[in-house]
């Protein structure tokens, strides 16, 4: 795929940048113009987001560009295109080809699908948009190409999280599950829950404290969701089900719901 591609497009989470990329399987995009795309930045505050982007356009010398769901993004994300275009162009060192390919890669559940959505609906009114659903694994094929700017040409490949994630120690496997890039279960929810307290608290970022009906923060999970359960009805026999209060827990921290907070020392 990536000898006939002209541009690759790295989506990654930018609640974690580092940990979200397989930097083995981008060896092999060497020699490849790349754009490195950070989704979810709503996600994370703008101070920290715009450090992010600086620190890897510096040390990489790619575009970075970070996404929202706002018009302004819209359009810088057709800028982004055209300067993928050029990059292709240079690195081709021809003249300007009757149409390019772009690829899209990245983890799965990263946000790949919902960036090409961007331009079918908000482009071209198609209504026949790539699923996207809060959990890894929507995406199954490779699908057809698709048109996503017309002048110049220009389209694209989506892929089922062709760039699977570098489990190499526990640490990163818990951002990944405390993020949707793998299944919580593989960690537990509960442990997810508890390691989404944990950097909410090292980033001063005290919402669920409100959320749970707690009176201030807390370092206890099982306290932290007991209370939550108690406030949410999720209770058995009169007594909390954590299990259920972890699984809101950490989709509250997906919907953003819990405050802005990036998962990596940086």
């Amino acid at each position: 795929m990536t000898r006939v591609t002209d541009c690759i497009i790295e989506v990654h989470d930018a609640r974690i940048p580092f940990t979200s990329r397989n930097t083995y399987a981008n060896q092999s995009y060497a020699g490849r113009p790349r754009i490195l795309l950070l989704a979810k930045a709503d996600l994370v505050s703008p101070h920290e987001l715009d450090m992010i982007c600086k620190q890897i356009s510096v040390k990489e010398g790619i575009p970075v560009c970070a996404t929202s769901n706002t018009v302004k993004q819209k359009r810088k994300f057709r800028g982004l295109i055209k300067d993928g275009v050029s990059m292709a162009n240079a690195d081709q060192l021809t003249i300007a080809k009757p149409h390019y390919t772009f690829f899209v890669s990245g983890i799965p559940n990263v946000g790949k699908s919902s960036f090409i959505n961007t331009f079918k609906k908000n482009l071209y009114h198609d209504k026949n948009k790539l699923k996207v659903a809060p959990h890894p694994g929507v995406t199954k094929k490779i699908s057809n190409r698709l048109k996503i700017l017309d002048a110049p040409k220009v389209y694209i490949y989506d892929t089922p999280g062709v760039n699977l994630p570098v489990l190499d120690n526990p640490e990163s496997i818990m951002k990944l599950a405390a993020c949707g890039a793998v299944p919580t279960t593989v960690v537990g929810q509960i442990q997810a829950a508890d390691y989404i307290l944990f950097w909410l608290n090292r980033k001063g970022q005290y919402k669920y404290a409100f959320q749970c009906g707690l009176a201030g923060p807390s370092n206890n999970i099982i306290e932290v969701l007991a209370y939550y359960a108690r406030r949410r009805n999720l209770m058995l026999h009169g007594k909390p089900i954590i299990n259920d209060a972890a699984e809101h827990f950490v989709a509250m921290f997906n919907k953003g719901e819990l405050g802005q907070v990036i998962l990596e020392d940086f």
